[in-house]
């Protein structure tokens, strides 16, 4: 009996040992198991971020160098911008048989606007042919022609030119707008528009900066030839670094970094996905059906509303674009024989727009938490003051020719300089909120949004040149006026409905 009790404590003590030792490998291999995991689980969570940062750098990459491209482009277009309707004022008197006038200025604009204006309904179609990329390339090298014309003036030239020019705007900026749209995401729609504007806007402080050099020494009548010869070719490097524009993504790249991200969990991967894939046009479409879409686009509610937002912002671009240098230029008052006050007007305007760019576009998840339209009333109330003071200021004939008379009080070189700089802010408040919601609400058919964008600023940009050359700028301001309250009425619901499609439904449970 005792030697078969020792015999079962024998084999209970194996028993046990062997039990304890099947439970120690078991966890072992669990613990093996849960390293392995993890140890996967991070490495994916890495090529996950990996991809998401390289993403993120190469869309950021391709930002900065269109920005810079149309920085260059318009330092170069928009200076001569400020000083076009004077060179061919002062042109006119010099070259009599050339057949320039002195209204040729408002003339030459109003062409390239009206061209502008019925090319953006073809845009959309080039675009789907070419590419955006290669549509910018063109639009750009269409401006060069425009600029180097001005060193042969002769009046059919000069209008021909205008409208080859007023072509390729079209196609630049859908190209532009289609670009944008395909490079930036969601969460970067307003960081890149906010750049991009910045950016671009920077090219007034490069023209204010060449202005000054250039009449600090000589008058703009003297100096025709070399600032169009240097206009010229720094419109061309800006052509140089859009054909060495990368080409947007194709549509699998997109669906792939989608896919994996994806293994982070589905709301990480919805956050990040681009605008791009819907944006992405796959197959060319024929004139009819891609015009017919364009239509179709425009009957909508959202569209008609945002088309007055659209001509305000025509107007106003072209008054502070043209037609309140060239009232500087011709108030004698302020003392200023060789057109100084052109120069520093650019360099605040171009103050304005970055300062408005940086805040409402670079900053805009700080500045415009609750939605857009507190930058459009800003950008409201900064326009209707600025209005007021230019009334008092400015006389009321400026815009038609040369005047010494005054306004209501005492000109003010000072005050005229604040109301420039009051302008490009303004300006870069609507612009900024007007690229944001088009890339927010038009990822489908957003080179149809932004042609329509185009079509309606440059019609009432075509338009405002046009009387600018015959009504007194008290009727120009009261336009204006006008224009940016219903503006801002337009643009509210349109931003309500995009900030209700933004937000989730509500989950019952």
């Amino acid at each position: 009996h005792r030697v078969g009790f020792r015999e079962n404590n024998a084999s209970d003590g194996i028993h046990q040992r062997r039990s304890s030792l099947r439970q120690e490998n078991i966890l072992l291999c669990s613990c093996r198991l849960m390293s392995s995991t993890k140890r996967s689980l991070s490495c994916m969570i890495c090529r996950s971020m990996r991809l998401w940062t390289a993403t993120m750098n190469r869309d950021l990459r391709a930002i900065l160098q269109l920005g810079t491209a149309f920085m260059l482009i318009f330092s170069a277009f928009n200076s001569q911008g400020f000083v076009e309707i004077a060179v061919l004022s002062s042109a006119s008197h010099e070259h009599q048989s050339s057949g320039i006038t002195e209204q040729s200025g408002y003339y030459s604009l109003s062409v390239i606007y009206f061209v502008f204006t019925i090319s953006n309904l073809l845009a959309p179609v080039v675009i789907n042919v070419i590419g955006c990329k290669w549509a910018m390339v063109i639009g750009a090298l269409t401006y060069c022609i425009f600029m180097l014309g001005f060193l042969y003036l002769h009046a059919w030239l000069l209008y021909a030119s205008s409208g080859l020019a007023g072509f390729g705007a079209a196609i630049l900026w859908t190209g532009q707008g289609v670009y944008l749209t395909k490079w930036s995401r969601v969460d970067t729609m307003a960081r890149n528009s906010g750049i991009l504007w910045a950016m671009l806007q920077s090219c007034l402080i490069f023209a204010g900066l060449f202005l000054f050099a250039l009449f600090f020494s000589s008058s703009i009548a003297s100096s025709t030839r070399l600032m169009y010869t240097s206009f010229s070719v720094i419109c061309f490097a800006g052509t140089v670094v859009l054909a060495l524009l990368p080409l947007p993504p194709p549509i699998q790249d997109h669906r792939e970094g989608d896919d994996r991200t994806n293994i982070l969990g589905e709301t990480i991967a919805v956050r990040v996905r681009s605008l791009r894939d819907a944006a992405a046009i796959p197959q060319v479409g024929s004139w009819k059906s891609e015009f017919l879409n364009t239509l179709r686009v425009l009957r909508s509610r959202r569209m008609l509303l945002l088309s007055v937002v659209f001509l305000y912002s025509g107007i106003e671009m072209t008054f502070y674009t043209g037609i309140y240098s060239a009232c500087l230029a011709a108030f004698q008052s302020l003392n200023d024989p060789n057109g100084l006050i052109i120069a520093y007007n650019a360099l605040l305007l171009g103050a304005g727009q970055i300062t408005g760019g940086i805040l409402f576009g670079i900053c805009a998840k700080r500045t415009i938490a609750r939605g857009r339209n507190p930058v459009i009333l800003i950008g409201t109330c900064v326009h209707l003051i600025t209005f007021f003071l230019i009334f008092l200021n400015v006389p009321m004939e400026a815009p038609l020719h040369k005047t010494n008379a005054h306004a209501y009080i005492t000109p003010s070189y000072s005050l005229a300089l604040l109301c420039g700089l009051l302008l490009g802010f303004g300006d870069s408040c609507w612009n900024t909120q007007i690229y944001s919601l088009l890339g927010s609400l038009y990822t489908i058919n957003s080179s149809n949004a932004f042609a329509l964008f185009k079509f309606f600023q440059s019609f009432a940009a075509c338009a405002s040149f046009y009387y600018g050359s015959v009504l007194l700028l008290h009727w120009q301001l009261a336009i204006m006026a006008v224009g940016a309250v219903l503006g801002a009425l337009c643009f509210f619901p349109v931003e309500w409905e995009s900030l209700a499609m933004a937000t989730p439904p509500p989950i019952y449970s």
